[in-house]
């Protein structure tokens, strides 16, 4: 009888140990990071997403291997991403950061990533700045 209780306890506990374990998968923090813009596209449009990506490849390399920070450029005019430019309010360019997880948090660095599209160093301090919060 108290062995049959003592296994009883195991597996118990072990069952309650992987239930925490998935509970903490599921709120993985993942960056997302958009560039939304038009099928044409100007000089500052293309550097605005050219010193972002690069900043995140300086910075962020290991964590976009892994997944956690991960970058899409979407252009407005196709179909396929009307849904999510109007869930972020996109009517034109944009950069978005947004944090996914336990709750969503957006921060837009639109203006910033067309004020330095041509100072990287100023661009990797906002983008620096921005994801270290987010991944708190």
């Amino acid at each position: 009888m108290k062995k049959l209780l003592f296994i009883t306890l195991i597996f118990l506990t072990g069952c309650t140990g992987f239930s925490q374990q998935t509970n903490k998968t599921d709120n993985k923090t993942t960056i997302l990071v958009y560039f939304f813009h038009g099928t044409h596209r100007c000089t500052g449009c293309l550097n605005a997403e050219k010193v972002t990506l690069a900043a995140l490849n300086a910075l962020y390399k290991n964590e976009m291997d892994k997944g956690i920070i991960k970058f899409q450029s979407l252009n407005l005019e196709e179909d396929q991403n009307k849904a999510l430019a109007e869930k972020y309010e996109a009517a034109w360019n944009k950069l978005i950061f947004v944090k996914t997880g336990k709750t969503e948090q957006k921060v837009d660095l639109t203006e910033q990533a067309f004020a330095y599209g041509t100072d990287q160093e100023s661009m990797n301090k906002i983008v620096k700045t921005t994801v270290d919060a987010m991944l708190k």
